[in-house]
């Protein structure tokens, strides 16, 4: 019977964290090993004073010292449960254990000398209590609720059966039921108990699983995210500038076009060209020239103080302004400020007569008209960077359309688009 239990080395075969809950419940029943105690005590002293025999008070004493023992181990494990590895505690509660069932035990002897038959009947009673409990007490080491087990009812059993008494050898065959019950009894329930705790483990780790897999996944996203965010980033900005695209531009231009026809409020725009770039490319080489027009652009967005302001690239040398809520006069003192802050910056252009880079803006605004479109507006700033560029370049040319000749506008765009500037 007892080589279908598994030893103490068992432990080793789980997980650490299922051996120490099961050597964990072997120190958390503190009442149990008082109640074992106080009715192993108790019965010593019932005999003591029936009988006066000091066999009883030794046994009193006995079970006052284990039960201090195991005590003291409960004790010490509550303090420092992790001061030792799982094992090792349950060789402890094995010792401590084995010597209180020992005790107990020893009670059998009571069968072969005691004459109060009715003391008899409470001690094996007594015994056959210890023996349940211990086996469920102790049932997440089956080592020790088998030990406890026959230790306390194997001295009884012998005596049963070797007594020559047909009374007490029947009494022998129910006490030998009573092992067989125990020891099957703990062997259920430390399959249960394990069972239990294996599976909370796999639901533990399941959970722990889908969290990890679930911070990955927020991880990925936030990346996805980041990225996403990047490449609009990149499909929305010029790569040479840095600044606006063209594709950027037009979606602009267009939402706050319609934004002005619905609120009534009038638009600007202005289109600036750098003077003489092809000489400027063609005296100092293109990457000199890349270089230019990253200066030129970065002045130009320092010197854009509304933070709705759009700077883009419109194409080539060319840089593009949306002014929304802006009447021609404001978007014309804007101008002049970035034309006076590119000059500022005495860029080298040898190839210019002014000696250094300058740009020529037109300016253009156009009252919002529901018969009118954004590319009208467009169409008006580029012929007034046309006439700047015609009126000797490094200057603004700002121009204002009261009503829409969509005729006048294209003809005027279509001179412009022909002009060699």
């Amino acid at each position: 019977m007892i080589g279908s239990f598994h030893a103490l080395d068992t432990l080793n075969d789980v997980s650490p964290d299922i051996a120490r809950k099961l050597v964990d419940t072997l120190f958390r029943q503190t009442g149990l090993l008082m109640i074992s105690a106080a009715a192993f005590v108790l019965l010593g002293a019932i005999g003591f004073i029936g009988t006066g025999s000091n066999w009883y008070l030794a046994g009193a004493t006995v079970a006052v010292a284990t039960g201090a023992w195991r005590l003291w181990h409960t004790y010490a494990y509550a303090l420092h449960p992790v001061s030792a590895p799982p094992g090792t505690w349950a060789r402890r509660a094995l010792m401590s254990t084995l010597a209180a069932a020992a005790s107990w035990g020893a009670w059998s002897a009571v069968l072969l000398f005691e004459p109060e038959k009715d003391f008899v009947i409470v001690v094996i009673s007594a015994q056959a209590a210890c023996v349940i409990g211990g086996a469920v007490r102790n049932c997440a080491v089956p080592l020790i609720a088998a030990g406890q087990t026959f230790l306390t009812m194997g001295p009884l059993f012998a005596i049963c059966v070797t007594s020559g008494n047909l009374y007490l050898s029947l009494l022998g065959v129910f006490v030998g039921m009573h092992i067989a019950a125990a020891l099957a009894l703990a062997r259920f329930l430390h399959r249960q108990a394990l069972q239990l705790l294996i599976q909370d483990e796999e639901k533990t780790e399941l959970v722990n699983r889908l969290e990890r897999a679930k911070r990955e996944a927020e991880a990925i996203s936030q990346h996805l995210e980041v990225a996403n965010r990047h490449l609009e980033t990149l499909a929305a900005t010029d790569a040479l500038t840095g600044v606006a695209n063209r594709r950027v531009f037009d979606l602009t231009a267009a939402l706050e076009w319609r934004r002005a026809i619905r609120e009534q409020t009038p638009m600007s725009m202005l289109l600036m060209d750098v003077d003489h770039f092809k000489a400027y490319n063609d005296f100092y080489g293109h990457q000199a020239g890349d270089t230019c027009l990253r200066e030129v652009a970065a002045t130009i967005r320092s010197s854009l103080h509304r933070p709705g302001d759009l700077l883009a690239r419109y194409g080539g040398e060319e840089f593009a302004v949306v002014l929304s809520n802006t009447e021609l006069d404001g978007a014309a003192r804007v101008a002049g400020d970035l034309l006076a802050a590119i000059a500022g910056r005495r860029l080298l252009h040898e190839a210019s007569a002014f000696g250094h880079v300058t740009v020529s803006i037109g300016a253009a605004c156009i009252p919002p008209q529901a018969d009118a479109a954004v590319e009208q507006l467009t169409a008006l700033a580029d012929a007034a960077l046309y006439a700047a560029k015609r009126g000797g370049r490094n200057r603004v040319h700002a121009v204002e359309q009261a009503t829409v000749d969509p005729a006048t506008l294209a003809a005027t765009l279509a001179v412009a688009n022909l002009q060699t500037i």
